[in-house]
């Protein structure tokens, strides 16, 4: 509302939070995920580092007893089969089999995933070779090894989602139709940025060769080449740069209409006023009316009642508590939905404080028909912990650069659902949110573009949100992230390879490749020191600087530049401890894969969620009576 003051006043109270506060019935929902503690993961890479010694020792011992028997790689069809630089086809066959022991689910369950694990590598690596042996004998051409070896470790990594989607009991096809049509400039966008890049990268080699070369060996990009270098951060650089001026131009004009603040709360009473606090500040920045709906989701701390004296002191807004009782954070937002009249729902963590203008901010973005959804920047809540420094390098880069370079092409992926605000029509029209499953929050914006409406990641919409304080916490929260990932994928199975929509065919493929090579970090770190300490003699292996370059390097140089641009140079100090942690987050991907269910056959691989605000297409939603405007 227009003529709105801000005005200080005291914060209530503050509790005690429970020692295991994180944990809800949304850490591991039944029937597609079970709780397994760490010793499942420990299990993995002991039995993986004892595996790979006597596979690398079964080679050497075998061409000593019969030489020239066994390739350094099992490749077999190829005139360089003995000169393979790392044996990464040794790797991938290691690593299938440990998961394959260590999955959940029957005896059956691991057997069929192994042999589909090694049958598609083993279908793949007859291909590439095949091609190089009738290359070799038709053309003489010979394929160098290194060619082999790089597209079947890329095809390993299209290999495991692809048999974990198959074989793993994960939700089923949401059944959402595609409505995208004619949206090619999305894909003519990508290409003309990668023929400027690789236009840019030529011209920087011609004239700077030498000290991109030098650069190149700085960075450790082992054996990248100095253009392909070059080329992958002008890519980069160019989409952020049209992201950025795209949401520029979104939020340009004034808009303030009367909105909805969700909040689902569970034993959050340690920072409940501080949240609604932090709300009633961001309404004395708004020019429309703002109401909080808080639902309080079966507590047993003093949540409710800590919400109740926070509405009761704010200045700007209005509010109420709600009980909402069945456990469940969406069955919460759910229960919520129902209850709003607004055409705008703003979804807020418990535990995250929005700044005091990304409201305005994020609002403003509505004034164009075509966005459905608003997110931003979670920076975190504290800033003297190690690992707030951490998420904040975490944060600056994925959704300060790359999630901004994303939006250029409406190649969006996830909102998180700390702070976030939906089209409420949109919302409804896609199903609402989806209960019994992890990553509901990247579920509804797959639902809602595939709607057609465009979802904006601005990061001048800051907010603050609760880190990890205890490794507890920090694995529970990642595991659940991280296995978001197959259950959301399941979900929207439809959009997988669908030529409309570049998130199903580009955006969503890739981003599960890079979850598989997420969760083959921590194993493969161990292999290369194996490899380097005890077969160095018997390998011909790669420098250690290699080695390091595919684990650290261009993620190492590409979080120092972005820290830097975003005029943090602070925590480049950090960025040793960060690349660690980034070790970490792997061991949590892999543990978070461990914690899938495999059954024992496959009609009971698909698991029903229920659909509770799905509405019949071409049905227009019903609107409400909206509430009066109350002029403060």
């Amino acid at each position: 509302m227009a003529g709105k003051v801000r005005q200080d006043r005291s914060r209530p109270g503050k509790s005690a939070r429970p020692a295991d506060f994180f944990r809800s019935v949304d850490s591991a929902p039944k029937g597609i995920s079970v709780k397994r503690d760490r010793s499942a993961t420990d299990g993995f890479l002991i039995s993986f580092l004892a595996l790979t010694v006597l596979a690398l020792s079964a080679a050497p011992w075998a061409n000593a007893r019969w030489p020239g028997s066994v390739p350094t790689d099992l490749i077999f069809f190829t005139a360089d089969r003995f000169n393979a630089v790392l044996p990464i086809r040794i790797f991938l066959v290691i690593f299938f089999l440990v998961y394959a022991a260590y999955a959940h689910g029957p005896i059956l369950a691991r057997l069929r995933l192994g042999f589909s694990f090694l049958f598609k590598l083993g279908v793949i690596a007859a291909i590439v070779d095949g091609a190089a042996l009738l290359s070799w004998q038709q053309a003489d051409a010979v394929w160098p090894v290194a060619v082999q070896q790089i597209l079947v470790g890329l095809a390993g990594l299209a290999i495991f989602p692809h048999t974990v989607l198959n074989q793993a009991r994960l939700p089923a096809p949401c059944g959402s139709p595609v409505r995208r049509r004619g949206r090619h400039y999305e894909y003519w966008l990508v290409s003309l940025a990668a023929l400027v890049s690789a236009i840019g990268a030529v011209i920087a080699l011609t004239l700077y060769g030498a000290e991109v070369e030098q650069l190149r060996n700085l960075a450790l990009l082992g054996g990248m080449g100095p253009g392909v270098f070059l080329a992958q951060q002008f890519f980069t650089l160019q989409l952020a740069a049209l992201g950025t001026a795209r949401n520029a131009l979104s939020r340009r004009r004034a808009f303030s209409p009367p909105v909805a603040v969700l909040i689902p709360a569970h034993n959050e009473s340690h920072l409940i006023a501080q949240t609604i606090d932090a709300i009633d500040e961001a309404a004395a920045h708004y020019d429309g009316p703002v109401r909080i709906l808080l639902m309080e989701n079966c507590s047993s701390d003093d949540t409710a009642e800590l919400a109740r004296q926070a509405i009761a002191k704010c200045r700007c807004a209005r509010g109420e508590v709600i009980e909402s009782l069945i456990p469940g954070k969406a069955k919460a937002l759910n229960h919520g939905l129902e209850l709003i009249t607004e055409d705008y729902v703003v979804r807020i963590d418990a535990d995250t404080q929005i700044d005091p203008k990304s409201l305005r901010i994020a609002m403003r973005h509505f004034a164009s028909d075509t966005v459905g959804i608003v997110g931003g920047l979670p920076l975190p809540l504290k800033k003297t912990g190690l690992l707030d420094k951490f998420r904040t390098i975490e944060v600056l880069n994925r959704h300060g650069y790359f999630q901004v370079a994303l939006g250029a092409f409406n190649g969006i992926l996830g909102i998180p659902g700390m702070f976030c605000i939906y089209r409420r029509d949109v919302l409804m029209e896609a199903g609402g949110i989806v209960e019994e499953m992890n990553g509901e929050d990247t579920d509804i914006v797959l639902r809602m573009t595939n709607l057609g409406y465009r979802a904006v990641s601005d990061p001048r919409v800051k907010f603050r949100t609760e880190v990890p304080d205890s490794m507890d916490f920090l694995r529970e929260q990642r595991t659940r992230w991280f296995r978001s990932l197959y259950h959301v994928t399941a979900h929207n199975r439809e959009m997988l390879f669908q030529g409309n929509l570049i998130t199903g065919a580009v955006v969503l493929p890739f981003t599960l490749m890079n979850g598989a090579r997420r969760a083959m970090m921590a194993p493969l770190a161990i292999y290369g020191v194996v490899l380097f300490f005890l077969f160095g003699g018997i390998y011909d292996h790669p420098h250690l600087t290699t080695v390091l370059a595919v684990m650290f390097g261009m993620p190492f140089i590409m979080a120092c530049a972005v820290v830097a641009f975003w005029r943090r140079p602070d925590l480049i100090l950090y960025m040793p401890a960060y690349m660690a942690f980034r070790l970490l987050r792997s061991y949590y991907t892999l543990g978070a894969t461990l914690t899938l269910v495999y059954p024992g056959s496959a009609k009971e691989r698909r698991f029903e969620p229920p659909k509770p605000l799905a509405v019949p297409e071409g049905e227009r939603i019903e609107r409400f009576e909206k509430p009066p405007i109350i002029a403060e």
